[in-house]
This record gives C-alpha cells, sequence and structure tokens, in this order.
C-alpha cells in the first residue's frame, strides 16, 4: 500500500525509494517533529506532513460531525461546545474589530488540563486535509512527467506516551481527496481511499521534545515562551515565520499542558505580522475565528471558537495566487480536532520493520 513516503518518493522521482528502516525513522522524527528546521516543519504541511501534523493545545469534541465513542475505563476527555457542520448561518459574536492579542489572550484564559500520569497516552483524534505537490513538468525515464496538485485527506487517530517511554500508535483512513483549486485531481490520488492502516511508532530510546513531560518544562511566562519560540532553529525565512511555524509544532498532535499553553498563546501575539480573521471554519465545519500570518501566499492560520475561543484547528487560505498557484481565496489546508484524551493503553499495531530483525530503530 502506498504511504506518506511513497508519495514524497513519487513527487521526487531522482531520489531513490525510502527503504523500510528509513520510514521507520522517519516516522519518528516527524511524529516528534524535533530536529528538522521550521522550513521542513511547514504549520500546515505538504504531503511529509501526513505523519504528523493537526491536534494542540485544547481538546475539542466536535458536534454533529462523528460520535464520540463512551470512554473506556481508565479514559478521560475533555471537550467543549463546537458549531455542528451544516447546520447553516452560526451566530457568533462580533470579532471583526477584536486583534490578535485580544484572541490569543482570550485563548490562553481557556486553557485547560487533563493531567495525564506519566505511563498513560495522550490520544488525539483529527481531520486533516494538506497539498500534495508533485514537481514541474520534467524528463523521467524518457517520458515528460505532469506537475499535478491535490489536496490530500485523512482522519488520522495517534496515541502517544505521555512521558515517550512507551511505543505510539498511528491510524490513519484515507478520505477521498479534493482538488487543489485551479487543478485537476490526478488518478493516483484515489488509489488509498476508503482503505486504513494502523502502524506502531517505537520509541527506540527516544524521548520527543512534544511529550507531554517535556512540553510541562517549557517556559510558563509570555517573555520567556517568547524568547523560546525565537531561539531556533533559524532558516532562510523571517523571524517571525520560523517563530510562527514553532507555535504549530507544539500544539499540533499532541498536549501542551495548561500554563505552558496559556504562555504559548500570549507569546504568539508578539509575533510581528499575526492577524485576526473572522468567519473562517475549521475540516469539520465549525465556524471560528482565525489568527495567522501570511507565507508562500497563503495566510496560516489558527482557528479558534468564537465563543470560548478553545482551538478549533488550522487552516490555510490563498492571499496571493502568483505564489500559491490557486486563485486568491481558495482554502488549500485545513485541519480540526476533534477530539483529545488520555487513556491508559494504546492499540497493538504492526511495526513497520519487524522487531525480530532487530532493524525497527535503526
Amino acid at each position: 500500500m502506498t504511504d506518506e513516503f511513497d508519495m514524497i518518493t513519487q513527487a521526487r522521482p531522482e531520489a531513490p525509494a525510502y527503504s523500510p528502516a528509513a520510514k521507520a525513522s522517519a516516522r519518528r522524527r516527524l511524529t516528534a517533529l524535533t530536529a528538522e528546521a521550521p522550513s521542513r516543519r511547514r504549520p500546515f504541511g505538504i504531503v511529509i506532513a501526513g505523519v504528523a501534523v493537526v491536534a494542540g493545545a485544547s481538546v475539542v469534541v466536535v458536534n454533529g460531525l462523528q460520535p464520540v465513542p463512551p470512554q473506556a475505563p481508565g479514559q478521560v476527555a475533555e471537550s467543549t461546545p463546537g458549531s455542528k457542520p451544516g447546520s447553516g448561518a452560526v451566530a457568533l459574536p462580533d470579532v471583526t474589530n477584536m486583534s490578535a492579542t485580544e484572541v490569543l489572550g482570550r485563548a490562553a484564559q481557556a486553557a485547560t488540563d487533563l493531567n495525564p500520569r506519566n505511563d498513560q497516552f495522550i490520544k488525539v483524534t483529527s481531520q486533516t486535509m494538506y497539498p500534495t505537490l508533485s514537481p514541474p513538468a520534467h524528463m523521467e525515464n524518457g517520458k515528460t512527467t505532469k506537475e499535478s496538485r491535490y489536496l490530500y485527506r485523512t482522519n488520522r487517530t495517534i496515541w502517544l506516551s505521555a512521558d515517550g517511554s512507551k511505543d505510539g500508535v498511528l491510524k490513519i483512513e484515507y478520505l477521498k481527496p479534493r482538488a487543489y483549486p485551479g487543478w485537476p485531481i490526478p488518478k493516483e490520488a484515489y488509489a488509498e481511499v476508503g482503505t486504513t492502516d494502523s502502524t506502531k511508532l517505537p520509541t527506540c530510546g527516544q524521548v520527543p521534545d512534544t511529550v507531554y513531560t517535556r512540553l510541562k518544562r517549557l517556559p510558563t511566562s509570555e517573555k520567556g515562551m517568547r524568547d523560546y519560540l525565537y531561539s531556533g532553529p533559524h532558516t532562510k525565512n523571517p523571524a517571525e515565520i520560523d517563530a510562527w511555524t514553532r507555535v504549530g509544532d507544539l500544539l499540533r498532535e499532541t498536549y501542551m499542558p495548561a500554563a505552558q499553553r496559556s504562555a504559548l498563546f500570549k507569546a504568539a501575539a508578539t509575533i510581528s505580522g499575526v492577524k485576526v480573521t473572522g468567519g473562517v471554519t475549521d475540516a469539520a465545519g465549525r465556524a471560528g475565528v482565525g489568527v495567522g500570518l501570511v507565507r508562500f501566499g497563503v495566510r496560516e492560520d489558527l482557528v479558534f471558537d468564537a465563543k470560548t475561543f478553545e482551538l478549533l484547528g488550522e487552516r490555510g487560505t490563498v492571499v496571493n495566487h502568483k505564489e500559491a498557484k490557486s486563485p486568491l481565496d481558495s482554502v488549500v489546508s485545513s485541519t480540526a480536532r476533534l477530539q483529545v484524551s488520555v487513556t491508559d493503553t494504546a492499540p497493538k499495531a504492526p511495526d513497520p520493520i519487524s522487531e525480530k530483525k532487530g532493524k525497527s530503530c535503526g
């Protein structure tokens, strides 16, 4: 079955195919979101973000999209109201005149905590839509390949050890793709539609920086968190882009303790260029208010519930059609955090490489 790493190979035909060992290693690195420069860990991702995207600060359970299963013994979850997808017009507070500082300040006040034990797992359920881009037309094996773009969609559930000591599990359900605005959907985009993959995420003795216990060590003051956001790693992008990228990395498909999350939102409000956009929705269709900045012709927003100011997801909207190669105001990425909970165990799943061969952590 084709996975996100095979898709990378297809997009980069000049590069050798990923070996099973390389895939396993990459999954661990992408899940941890460490070591890589922010330019490679974009807030909204293109193909390679398929392993580690979405989720984040506070906990939201979607209303109307899908039922939330009863909590098993030893499992707890937090939730906040969300507007029903397809329910028509939604009455929202007037956020037009609110500043990024006001919106993110209220988000900071809304932060709560699940307080998982070190031996428990953070379970994050989300829906994602990201661009999949192939390189421009080129010759390959004597044939001219065409440049293609489409929107790759999934339902994802990930189980991550609270202290990073236990192997995690990633479950991906492949949904029907959508057209990248202005581009036809290629046939290969439908290859995995309707299938589901479950994969073990072996720790290999490494503790990611984004596990709950590590995040709990981050600063709890606005200044301290701002210094952390600007501390690197640095890229050729402007410093504010790198800082905003790091904000997304700290929220996506993990669970940040309330004190640090509150500080993060306050610090994010101080990043130059961050602005508010009203009337946006997340991948589940829930209406909210966006806070973000522009990168490569796309405004990359965090989406908050306009009443509770809980984080709903993320959204990428074209503001420069030449840079994004898509019509103005097109939505080219969107996510929704459907549920974050704490469980005592993670389900069993096959390791990408047999542990019996001793190559799982190669």
